[in-house]
């Protein structure tokens, strides 16, 4: 399988935190892309930044709660691997993501996204598309459930539908083996 699927990875008293200190929170900004450097013509999301990767630090303001899960994360990887991303995306209608891979070959890297909305109906889209060899797989969305993978693999998250009244929101986390920290700063 491309991916793992961890259902009701939080607890509902952590998934209300995140709603209250992230998803429902007025820090959004906007023009996040999923590759830079694969398109010429990006599209961009919401987005909301946890973790310097140069420092290897959470920034101030993040959140108690992302601290926490993003920790959680990490402890999940192998022991030589260390946290180099924590970060809310959203995406509305209209503002899928790009094909990309969060890291270039195979075995190095782990990649964690986190469902985050509160409620969500199937109509609505917003499954993360997996590329395999012969054909895509996909995770739907499900509030509250993880879905890891080897951050080599090209995938994609894709938008709300037009049905749906509002954004698709996720944190994702990333973890890289210690001995190739140093290329993910270089970045």
């Amino acid at each position: 399988m491309l991916f793992n699927q961890h259902e009701n990875w939080i607890t509902e008293h952590e998934h209300t935190d995140i709603l209250k200190s992230v998803v429902l929170a007025d820090r959004w900004s906007f023009g996040q892309t999923s590759d830079s450097k694969q398109y010429t013509e990006n599209y961009p999301m919401w987005t909301q930044g946890f973790f310097n990767h140069k420092t290897q630090q959470f920034n101030e303001s993040t959140p108690e709660i992302i601290k926490i899960i993003s920790l959680r994360f990490i402890s999940q990887c192998p022991d030589d691997y260390v946290l180099v991303r924590s970060m809310a995306c959203a995406n509305t209608f209209g503002l899928d993501g790009d094909y990309h891979k969060d890291w270039p070959s195979w075995g190095k890297s782990q990649t964690g996204v986190l469902y985050t909305d509160k409620t969500w109906e199937r109509n609505w889209g917003g499954d993360t598309v997996f590329v395999g060899e012969d054909c895509l797989y996909s995770s739907e969305y499900e509030p509250r459930k993880l879905v890891t993978f080897d951050s080599s693999i090209e995938h994609i998250g894709k938008g709300p539908q037009r049905r749906c009244p509002g954004m698709r929101s996720i944190i994702a986390m990333q973890a890289v083996k210690r001995e190739y920290i140093e290329k993910f700063i270089a970045k």
